[in-house]
């Protein structure tokens, strides 16, 4: 595959410097206190605002006439991925054929920078300590916030102004996900807002053992505890034991209140493990909540009594759950998050499992935080055809540039997949919604633009796309107050590195149970070293930027 390009030229870098003129602005926000996103001074800004009707520098007009005179133009598009794959040239350059047939990109050729989750960042760094060339840069692995106080990303507000199509392609909450202080940096990827989460268990049991309808009313009760949810497992499983063998266990609970994956009431992700609770406006740390010293506690007691495998710090999860629940030895029961009624997803896992299974859902309706695990693509404030790149980005996320999206995605037709009609496909070396690294071709839809123009393979059902807008759009909702909110962390840094290596040391243990009576003395000594590693210098750092946003 070509190399990526550099900035060979001392000609082409003044070019380029000169192109931050045009890239550089803060959205027309004049007097805006968000971090300018080019390399102007202050002054400069003031007089181009002052002033628009005065000429363009020689470097801007040598940059409009490239762009107007159908001179080729190379964007460079960096995103995490399946890195190079033994196709990616056969697709980039089919790629680029099609792109060209477009209005406005008769004249553009785009290389693909595709590394893998391992690998982005670093390479990501690397290329700007050596001002390699990107311009359209995707945030799926990189700190957002991060990348925008630097001044990476080209604020994108004049140019949704006047695209009427983009903007309207995506709902104003997700915009607000692409922003920061009020101006839009990224052109978020689109796909499901939000997932649920289920119980999930072999019906055999539920039906022999369990109560689905007491069940179902204590998951779903909006104001559950910690000790109404253990009490109602516990029962569940004494019951399973009795009739089935001792050798039946159970997820801890410190596990389920420490993680999505389970009961924890709805949380906003702040930085890192700190987290704001849906109803609540405080910063706390994921593993040292209220509920989850009571979890803590009862994880401890489950392990004595037996409910926890003995062996639960060396056990893999996954050997125990899903698909091996009706073994001799296994759990019996394991969350999941899927998205629709109980109904389907209890069919869906009854096929994917091989035996019947229940799936409860855990809430009644779904919560959209304030984070976007899909990211987005955004415009480097040193890109040098931002015009180009903007229309790029247009292509993958409007049902203009469909053909287009699902080439990067799938690959070409008759190689990579066989089509079947307009909207399905049959993927030739993968069966699931992704091909992996060992593909000769594969992208991540979910990273590439929008899913919802994405060709359904195998690995999809019908009525896919159907359910997430459903979701996406449902007026019972619940939508985080902390939209468009990014910690900025430089001078807690080293905090946070150093309370993570603390957690690190003792967060299994107390999750596990398998400390026994002794845990509580455990987390205090957990509870002194996070301190004395700056836990409280974070806490105060976060809470009061939360503070501000939400005064705001």
């Amino acid at each position: 595959m070509k190399k990526v390009k550099q900035l060979a030229a001392l000609g082409l870098s003044v070019a380029m410097i000169a192109g931050l003129c045009a890239c550089g602005d803060n959205g027309g926000q004049e007097g805006s206190s968000t971090p300018d996103s080019g390399v102007q001074d202050s002054s400069a800004q003031e007089s181009s605002s002052q002033d628009s009707s005065q000429e363009p520098s020689s470097q801007e007009a040598a940059s409009n006439e490239t762009q107007e005179s159908g001179k080729p133009v190379t964007l460079e598009w960096w995103y995490r991925g399946n890195g190079v794959q033994k196709d990616t040239e056969m697709v980039e350059d089919a790629f680029n054929e099609l792109l060209q047939t477009y209005p406005g990109m008769e004249n553009v050729t785009v290389h693909f920078n595709c590394y893998t989750g391992g690998e982005y960042k670093n390479s990501v760094i690397l290329a700007q300590s050596a001002s390699q060339q990107i311009d359209i840069l995707n945030t799926v692995g990189l700190d957002f916030a991060e990348e925008v106080e630097k001044g990476s990303f080209l604020a994108l507000d004049d140019y949704l102004s006047s695209n009427e199509a983009l903007k309207g392609e995506l709902p104003d909450w997700l915009w607000e996900l692409g922003s920061i202080d009020g101006h839009t940096y990224i052109v978020p990827n689109y796909q499901r807002a939000a997932n649920m989460m289920y119980f999930i268990t072999p019906k055999e049991y539920m039906d022999k053992y369990g109560d689905i309808d007491a069940m179902r009313e204590v998951f779903q009760d909006k104001d559950r505890n910690v000790e109404t949810v253990a009490a109602t497992l516990e029962e569940y499983c004494a019951a399973v034991q009795a009739g089935e063998g001792t050798q039946k266990y159970m997820p801890s609970l410190g596990t389920s209140y420490s993680t999505q994956y389970g009961f924890m009431d709805r949380y906003d992700t702040i930085y890192g493990k700190f987290i704001k609770f849906q109803d609540s406006d405080k910063v706390e740390n994921i593993y040292m909540t209220e509920d989850i010293l009571k979890a803590y506690e009862i994880s401890a007691e489950w392990y004595k009594k037996g409910y926890v495998h003995p062996d639960i710090l060396t056990i893999s999860a996954k050997d125990f759950e899903g698909a091996n629940m009706m073994n001799d030895i296994s759990y019996i029961y394991c969350m999941n998050n899927q998205a629709g009624d109980e109904g389907s997803v209890s069919q869906y896992y009854s096929e994917t499992y091989g035996f019947e299974v229940c799936a409860i859902p855990i809430f009644t309706n779904y919560y959209i935080t304030n984070t976007w695990a899909a990211g987005g693509n955004g415009i480097t404030a040193k890109c040098a055809n931002p015009d180009k790149a903007m229309r790029l980005i247009e292509l993958m996320t409007t049902e203009e540039g469909t053909e287009l999206y699902n080439l990067v995605v799938y690959g070409i037709e008759g190689t990579h997949y066989e089509k079947l009609d307009d909207t399905h496909i049959k993927t030739l070396e993968y069966d699931g919604t992704q091909g992996g690294v060992d593909a000769s071709y594969a992208a991540m839809k979910w990273i590439m633009g929008n899913t919802f123009h994405a060709y359904l393979n195998q690995g999809c059902k019908d009525g896919d796309n159907e359910l997430a807008l459903e979701i996406n759009n449902a007026t019972d909702n619940d939508i985080s107050d902390l939209m468009g909110f990014s910690a900025n962390v430089a001078d807690i840094a080293t905090q946070l590195e150093q309370t993570q290596a603390v957690t690190d040391e003792y967060r299994m243990a107390l999750e596990s149970g398998a400390m026994g009576d002794d845990w509580k003395s455990y987390y205090d000594d957990y509870a002194g070293k996070m301190n004395n590693a700056g836990l409280q210098d974070i806490l105060a750092a976060l809470q009061e930027q939360v503070d501000t946003f939400k005064a705001k």
